[in-house]
């Protein structure tokens, strides 16, 4: 149900929705809905992870964690699995509840953390649910506001009001201000999303590129792809000739440079994502001699801690030029 983001990282916060099947309702009264806080509650217990926000809305819901741990897919594995499990018994219903997996975006929390948050609670008043988003009991603004009833809040709301002032009362009455200016705007943060999974500043995605790096390309799912930066062999070529001292043809001619020759034509396939047929060209090899050179320098970057280290500095070298 959930098939992993493949980039989990630790204190990684991500904007996470999830719809029904072919977008009917997953919640039909409030009892399903006060079940779908309980399952909250019981996997923050279990996963040790943070709710910035949640809103749930009739065929959809919409979270905003935080993840201390790299765990992101496990939590939302047990989220959606356990409550498909609760609706099918309860309503004697079979098949699946969701709309295919869960869509996680990674948010840079400096940049978008507040106005995501703001986004999040103007949900029911944007599908004209209700005209004041303390009026949705379904969300968690009311939290913010001062306005919940119940003793055991499920929301961490600290760090989202530390934005708006040291005083919490003072905080909260702010942070109503801010969501209430928000309505009747159009302004949608999740248009500024890349490649379907990424929200935040330029800076933020150079970070986020950087962890790429240091992952096979066919690790990573189709919207991650779209993110890492395409090095070009001839730069990757270029690098290695500066690191290692050498000219461009001791790199390209065969038999020579026989160390260099393969750390350049491995960094040419994690770097450019080429196929191997193209790569071979480039060198004058054969496609099936590149992967095996593929796996001749794995082999050594799990073994020789020194050539890992080798490696990841071409790669940053790479990155910043």
């Amino acid at each position: 149900m959930a098939r992993p983001l493949r980039l989990e990282f630790e204190g990684a916060f991500y904007h996470i929705t999830s719809r029904g099947n072919l977008r009917d309702r997953i919640f039909f009264d409030d009892k399903d809905r006060e079940k779908f806080l309980d399952i909250l509650r019981r996997t923050k217990e279990r996963y040790g992870y943070l709710l910035h926000a949640y809103a749930l809305m009739e065929n959809h819901y919409h979270l905003f964690l935080e993840t201390p741990k790299a765990n992101i897919s496990q939590i939302m594995q047990n989220i959606n699995t356990s409550y498909t499990v609760y609706i099918n018994t309860k309503h004697k219903r079979f098949g699946h509840l969701f709309q295919g997996r869960f869509k996680g975006i990674i948010v840079d929390k400096e940049t978008y953390l507040i106005v995501l948050s703001r986004y999040i609670h103007l949900n029911p008043v944007r599908a004209r649910m209700v005209k004041d988003p303390e009026d949705y009991r379904w969300t968690s603004y009311r939290e913010y506001i001062g306005a919940y009833k119940e003793k055991e809040s499920i929301v961490d709301t600290a760090e989202t009001l530390s934005y708006f002032s040291k005083t919490k009362t003072a905080a909260m009455k702010a942070y109503g201000e801010f969501v209430k200016e928000g309505t009747g705007e159009r302004n949608n943060p999740l248009e500024d999303v890349e490649a379907g999974v990424l929200l935040g500043s330029k800076i933020f995605i150079v970070k986020i590129r950087g962890m790429l790096q240091k992952r096979k390309p066919d690790e990573e799912i189709p919207q991650l792809k779209k993110l890492r930066e395409i090095i070009p062999v001839d730069k990757v070529v270029k690098v290695c000739c500066n690191y290692y001292g050498k000219m461009e043809d001791e790199l390209l001619k065969k038999g020579k440079g026989k160390e260099e020759r393969q750390t350049a034509i491995y960094l040419s396939k994690i770097m450019s994502n080429t196929r191997n047929r193209e790569i071979g060209r480039y060198f004058g090899i054969k496609g099936s001699t590149v992967s095996e050179t593929l796996k001749r320098v794995e082999t050594r970057i799990k073994r020789e801690r020194k050539f890992q280290k080798q490696i990841e500095i071409l790669k940053n070298q790479l990155i910043v030029e």
